[in-house]
């Protein structure tokens, strides 16, 4: 224990000295920045935009008990997922919630294994608790989750994916901000499950816990969270109906939206609802531990970032002023970001020369850092898994940043990328793969 408060006191300075350190180097270097308009600029947008997302943070506040315990139901749909179904459907049975106010749903979404077997095994061991609804023909994750949404007439729906595993009490805590009438979702926190099985988790473990304790608790401030995951969510039920038809048939570009539901049905609500996210209402959830299930499932959600950015710069405006200006730089940084590592790292040094490469990669540098002391200080305890945060940041410029504009440029499609969806399509349907979340453009 006090190994660890000396590590985590160690870190603390250390994220201190390199924040004033980056400070002084850009004064010290101002005309070296501004000489050079296009990266100076952008360099300040974006480093004003990562100490918004930390400062902001410091903010945030979990929910106080409220004593809330509404009637709720639970949806868990599911494809091919024999092996991870079991486990999780049996964890929601160990919540710590009044069992007469709570209602499990597991939607079978014409699964060729034994998920629907899993299924009803828990079911018949769980004296009734347990619906199962099965699709005898897969109908894609939206069709799943609207049907569990009309077995029930619960006031607060919640969403666990069939790979993730959910805390004994982390359901009533997150419930708790419903007890505010204007609050429509609650956003849990999302963890990885397998942190440890390589590299590449270790990786997403570091980037998960950031971006759920920093850009999305700097979000909540305002009230105005723009994905709540797909791993562990709760709506208000009056909040989602009004638009439970559009979003369940969501077409764009006139293809048929079959991935994103998680972000956009958070923007269903978010247009006249509070938004929030609540840190104690913790999840687990199973992350692709091999890099070409990765890079798919990264391409799959920049493209519902892209095509779910244009609906939320419609109305956030309408919301905090604070919250809408950062959430529309959110939405340019990223469309920047590889143009801006090009200048800086190829077209800068060939067309004016300098050290605009090595001001570029101390950025990096830093942000990495920052991430990964984060992860240190905030981490209950100690491991060397930080070490794959900084090497998260630098793995993200390399191959990551680049996926924007081909997810861009592919956006009208429906394919998720790993699987044959309903019709015999490839890939349009029900897959896991962690839960969404709030960077998704990618910003350096």
């Amino acid at each position: 224990m006090l190994l660890l408060r000396v590590l985590k006191a160690v870190a603390a300075l250390y994220l201190v000295a390199l924040i004033v350190s980056v400070m002084a180097y850009k004064a010290a270097f101002v005309d070296l920045l501004f000489s050079n308009v296009f990266f100076g600029v952008y360099s300040v947008c974006v480093a004003g935009y990562i100490v918004s997302r930390f400062v902001l943070s410091l903010f945030y506040r979990s929910c106080k008990a409220t004593g809330q315990e509404p009637r709720i139901a639970i949806v868990m749909p599911g494809f091919n997922e024999e092996e991870a179904i079991g486990q999780s459907l049996s964890a929601l049975l160990e919540l710590d919630y009044p069992v007469h106010k709570l209602e499990l749903i597991a939607v079978n979404d014409g699964s060729d294994d034994d998920t629907l077997a899993e299924m009803r095994r828990v079911a018949d061991g769980a004296g009734g608790r347990v619906q199962v609804i099965d699709f005898p023909e897969n109908r894609g994750k939206r069709a799943a989750m609207a049907a569990g949404i009309r077995a029930s007439d619960a006031e607060v729906i919640v969403f666990v994916d069939s790979d993730s595993v959910v805390a004994p009490d982390a359901l009533r805590r997150l419930v708790q901000p419903f007890a505010d009438p204007r609050v429509g979702a609650v956003c849990g926190h999302a963890d990885v499950l397998n942190l440890r099985d390589n590299w590449l988790t270790r990786m997403q473990g570091v980037r998960y816990f950031v971006a759920f304790r920093v850009v999305k608790a700097a979000e909540s401030v305002f009230n105005a969270v723009t994905c709540c995951s797909g791993c562990f969510s709760a709506y208000r039920r009056e909040a989602i109906l009004p638009r439970m038809e559009w979003w369940e048939n969501q077409t764009f570009l006139g293809i048929e939206s079959t991935f994103g539901d998680d972000r956009s049905l958070t923007n269903c609500v978010l247009r006249d609802w509070r938004v929030v996210y609540e840190k104690r209402a913790v999840s687990h959830t199973i992350v692709p531990d091999d890099f070409r299930g990765f890079l798919k499932q990264q391409t799959r959600w920049k493209r519902s970032w892209t095509r779910e950015s244009l609906l939320v710069a419609r109305f956030i405006w309408r919301k905090h002023p604070v919250a809408a200006f950062f959430t529309y730089l959110s939405i340019v940084l990223p469309l920047i970001a590889p143009v801006a590592a090009l200048h800086a790292l190829v077209w800068g040094p060939l067309i004016h020369g300098g050290t605009l490469p090595l001001v570029y990669l101390a950025g990096i540098y830093s942000l990495a850092m920052v991430y990964s002391l984060y992860y240190v200080l905030f981490q209950d305890e100690y491991s060397l898994v930080w070490l794959y945060g900084v090497l998260f940041v630098f793995f993200y410029l390399a191959i990551m940043l680049w996926q924007t504009y081909y997810a861009i440029a592919t956006c009208r499609t429906s394919k998720w990328g790993t699987r044959a969806p309903p019709g015999g399509v490839p890939g349009a349907g029900l897959r896991p793969g962690g839960a969404q979340l709030a960077t998704d453009g990618g910003t350096i």
